[in-house]
């Protein structure tokens, strides 16, 4: 899949490219662009089924009739961080555009990266060690908890920022 982006923000931008087959499916069925840029979709139907002779989005609701061989051009507007659904007529063949901002984020409120998982996992360390220290605990005592605690802190921080991508990979 290629998606030429523009480098301009804002519904007169030049839009986000992206090709899509339709074949038993839509191929890609998850196509990531950047948010308040145009979309513009190419809907290659290669499919003779009778559910994929048209495409329907949930936001804007469009209808588009696709025509079995040829190419569909379809155009969304510069719309903000979320998703946009879209299924065959009789809703087998599912796809969803996912409109990132610039830094990573969703409608969800973050695309699930950055730095806060650190920032927790450095605190809990210091007042880990802080806290050794004021009891006068044993030095090798003291590293051991800190590298316990690291790990186990670490492993959760990692499945709670991996909740969010199983989910939305689910639909």
């Amino acid at each position: 899949m290629a998606v030429k982006v523009s480098r301009r923000k804002g519904p007169d931008a030049d839009p986000q490219v992206v090709e899509i087959l339709v074949a038993n499916g839509y191929h890609p069925s998850v196509v990531e662009v950047a948010a308040d840029v145009p979309v513009r979709l190419l809907f290659l139907r290669m499919d003779t089924h009778e559910c994929s002779d048209r495409v329907v989005f949930s936001e804007p609701r469009l209808v588009r009739h696709l025509a079995p061989g040829a190419t569909t051009t379809v155009d969304l507007p510069a719309a903000g961080p979320g998703e946009v659904r879209f299924t065959c007529g009789m809703g087998r063949y599912r796809g969803r555009i996912v409109r990132r901002s610039a830094a990573g984020g969703d409608a969800h409120g973050g695309g699930g990266r950055g730095a806060w998982p650190w920032a927790i996992l450095l605190s809990a360390l210091v007042a880990l060690l802080g806290a050794s220290v004021v009891v006068g605990a044993p030095v090798l005592a003291t590293w051991l908890a800190v590298t316990v605690a690291s790990l186990v802190a670490a492993l959760l921080l990692l499945r709670i920022v991996a909740l969010p991508r199983r989910a939305a990979n689910r639909h």
